[in-house]
C-alpha cells in the first residue's frame, strides 16, 4: 500500500463531494496530519476512489474486527493540502461517533449523499406484508447520530422530502437514517440525476428498476 504524496484539486464539483461522501462514509483522517485512507468492500468503489482523485498508489487488501480473511480494499495516500481541506469543511481524525455537520454547497449535496450511502447506506424494496405494494426504503447507517440528524435536516431543505427518522441501535451502537417510499423516490431522483455519475451499480440498479416502474 503505497504512501505517495498527492495534489488534489479541490475545487468543488460533483465528483469530488461524491469522493468526499466516501470518506464521511469510509474514510479516515490519520493524526500525522497528511494521510487520508478509504476502506470498502467493493473494490469498485476503491477504483472510483482514486480515478476520481487521479491516483496511481496500490489497492491493499486488509482483515477487520478481528477476522483472518481479508476482503477490504484500502486506498491510502499522503496529501497535506487536501488533508487540510478535509478538516475544513468539518472532517477529522477519528471521526465515526464525532462527526457532524460539514460544509458541503448546495448544488453539490446530492453527489455527497450519493456517496455516503454507497459507502454506509442501502437502497432495498420489499412487498408489504398486508397490501403487498412494493416498497422503498433508503437507509443510511453511522456512528454518530449527529452526523444523521444534519443529514436529515439537509436532505429535507435541498430535496423537499417530508418523513425520515434516525433510529439509534444502543446494542450495536450504530444510527441508521431511513425514509420510506415517498421520500426515497425524491432523494434517488435527486441524486441519480444524471446517467452518468460516479456511483456503486448495483445500487444504482436497485433504484433506476424501482424509478422506472413508476413511469
Amino acid at each position: 500500500m503505497a504512501n505517495r504524496k498527492k495534489y488534489v484539486d479541490t475545487n468543488w464539483s460533483g465528483p469530488l463531494a461524491y469522493v468526499i461522501g466516501l470518506i464521511a462514509a469510509d474514510g479516515n483522517l490519520s493524526p500525522d496530519g497528511r494521510h487520508i485512507s478509504f476502506t470498502s468492500k467493493d473494490s469498485a468503489l476503491a477504483k472510483t476512489f482514486k480515478r476520481i482523485l487521479c491516483l496511481d498508489n496500490t489497492i491493499g487488501i486488509k482483515a477487520r474486527g478481528g477476522s483472518t480473511h481479508k476482503k477490504y480494499h484500502v486506498v491510502q495516500f499522503g496529501s497535506v493540502d487536501f488533508y487540510t481541506f478535509l478538516l475544513s469543511i468539518g472532517l477529522t481524525p477519528a471521526k465515526s461517533k464525532t462527526i457532524g455537520e460539514l460544509l458541503i454547497p448546495s448544488q453539490y449535496f446530492p453527489d455527497f449523499l450519493r456517496g455516503c450511502i454507497d459507502g454506509d447506506g442501502s437502497i432495498s424494496t420489499f412487498s408489504h406484508p398486508e397490501s403487498k405494494y412494493s416498497q422503498l426504503r433508503v437507509r443510511l447507517a453511522s456512528a454518530s447520530p449527529k452526523f444523521l440528524k444534519w443529514v436529515h435536516v439537509e436532505i429535507s431543505r435541498c430535496m423537499r422530502t417530508n418523513g425520515g427518522w434516525v433510529y439509534t441501535d444502543s446494542k450495536k451502537s450504530v444510527a441508521t437514517l431511513t425514509y420510506a417510499t415517498a421520500d426515497s423516490v425524491k432523494i434517488l431522483t435527486a441524486i441519480y440525476r444524471s446517467s452518468t455519475c460516479d456511483c456503486l451499480h448495483r445500487k444504482k440498479k436497485t433504484a433506476t428498476k424501482y424509478l422506472a416502474a413508476l413511469k
